[in-house]
This record gives C-alpha cells, sequence and structure tokens, in this order.
C-alpha cells in the first residue's frame, strides 16, 4: 500500500438497462495495468471488481449516459451549438426583450428569425469561398450541390 495513497476513478463499462444500473470496474484490470491494492481489491477475481449503482438512487448525478464519456462529450458538442443559436434569438432579435404580447406574435417572429436565418446559411454556402490554408472545413453537400448550379440571369418582371 503506498502513502499516500493513489486513487483511481473506477472505469465506465456501460449502462445495464435491464438492471437499471450503471456499471464500472476497476481500473486498472480495464486498462491493463499493475496495482498495488489488486489482490486487497480483487480478491483474486480475474476480471476485476465490478460496482453497479442503481440509476434510481440519484438520477441527476448518476445519469444513464455519465459525463466524462466521449458520447456524452459529442452530444454536449451538439447542446452548445444550439445554445448559441438561442443566444443569437435572444440577444441580436430581441426574442426575450418582452416587447411581444401574446404566443402566437412571439411563435410568430421567432419563425421569421429562423427563416432569415436559413436564408443567410444558404447565400453563405453559395458564396465563393477564399482558397488557403486558413480553415480544414470543407463544403459540405448541399452547398456543393447550390455552388455547382448554374446561375440564372435575374430577369425583372413588373
Amino acid at each position: 500500500m503506498s502513502d499516500p495513497p493513489v486513487r483511481h476513478p473506477m472505469s465506465y463499462i456501460g449502462y445495464e438497462p435491464e438492471r437499471q444500473t450503471l456499471k464500472y470496474r476497476c481500473p486498472a484490470k480495464h486498462e491493463g495495468w499493475d496495482c498495488p491494492m489488486s489482490s486487497m481489491c480483487n480478491a483474486g477475481k480475474s476480471y476485476g471488481k465490478t460496482v453497479r449503482v442503481p440509476h434510481e438512487l440519484d438520477p441527476r448525478r448518476f445519469p444513464e449516459l455519465p459525463r466524462a464519456t466521449k458520447k456524452f462529450e459529442r452530444m454536449y458538442k451538439g447542446r452548445t451549438s444550439v445554445e448559441r443559436v438561442n443566444a443569437r434569438l435572444k440577444v441580436y432579435w430581441g426574442a426575450d426583450d418582452g416587447n411581444l404580447v401574446g404566443s402566437r406574435r412571439f411563435v410568430a417572429q421567432v419563425g421569421v428569425v429562423l427563416a432569415v436565418h436559413a436564408v443567410f446559411a444558404t447565400l453563405l454556402a453559395m458564396a465563393p469561398r477564399r482558397e488557403g490554408t486558413l480553415g480544414k472545413s470543407k463544403l459540405g453537400p448541399i452547398a456543393e450541390a447550390l455552388r455547382a448550379k448554374p446561375q440564372e440571369p435575374a430577369v425583372a418582371r413588373f
């Protein structure tokens, strides 16, 4: 035993829906390194110590998808992009300033703002890009199709 003891977090193995528990395993056995406490903790088990935490114990602390996983990080990135759009709605377009009375007017304003966002996104996708090394992002398939579409001359209609 080391002094002070070195503690490692248990390795997350997965969610067991039939038991509604989160399953954790000894990090030394899971990751394949030697632990001086292995004989005491694992008691000769080749798989290592396993702990199951019931989801109902505290659903906010023990969600079905723990925060320290790659899948959670991917999903959270999507949430942050949605929050940026919500911030634009509130700050730049004034969706939360309280000047609109009634849910129909509010929904109409948000709908118009989202339509304007879609138009600007389409125009931005059709705009020519500067060739160079400023970024590694590429056009998506929709933007490529819009760029490949032949431009029709504008005809004035009266």
